[in-house]
């Protein structure tokens, strides 16, 4: 089994490239969020995704990464993983893939998935189905962007993995797509 590790900032269009970039392969994508924000619901821990970053507290999430990882690592096949280099939430940045993520998950690449601060700032007000309020405008898309290259440069150091920079430029999404079709070779 293979694991590639795909993040960037919410709005960059990440999971438009990965969808694009899998057609015609045999990987399986896993939305880290969304296997973490189903353990928390059958827990009753939240009601939507969005309170993840807001109600849990900080050892209920590293508790929740950590069963996230292991439950993603037990799957079978080569499997994408679509996930954020680090979150938001109300009392600072949290890596998303802390040790005890890295360490179950054994990434073989880690891609981050970039765009102008602009675009994603657009993007972000055109979702109408997350609430990201909090996120934002341009400088914050800025600010985030910096920490995510920060938190996956660390998370190589610490794993070996290798880490790939895809730019994701408005009304390229082919091109880049084809850039995440390669590192899966």
């Amino acid at each position: 089994m293979v694991i590639y590790v795909v993040t960037g900032t919410p709005g960059v269009g990440k999971t438009s490239v990965i969808n694009e970039a899998i057609k015609n392969k045999s990987l399986k994508v896993v939305v880290f969020g969304d296997v973490m924000f189903e353990l928390a619901r059958e827990s009753g821990l939240v009601k939507s995704k969005d309170e993840m970053r807001s109600v849990l507290s900080l050892e209920t999430y590293k508790q929740l990464q950590e069963k996230t990882a292991e439950k993603i690592a037990s799957m079978s096949g080569d499997i994408v993983v679509d996930t954020h280099a680090s979150t938001k939430r109300v009392d600072g940045y949290f890596p998303g893939l802390p040790e005890w993520v890295l360490k179950k998950l054994n990434p073989k690449v880690i891609v981050v998935i970039e765009a102008r601060p602009s675009e994603i700032e657009l993007r972000r007000k055109d979702d109408l189905t997350r609430q990201r309020a909090d996120f934002g405008g341009a400088d914050q898309v800025i600010e985030y962007q910096n920490i995510n290259r920060a938190f996956v440069a660390a998370y190589s150091a610490l794993s070996g993995c290798l880490v790939k920079i895809i730019t994701n430029e408005q009304g390229k999404l082919i091109e880049a797509a084809q850039k995440l079709r390669e590192v899966f070779k």
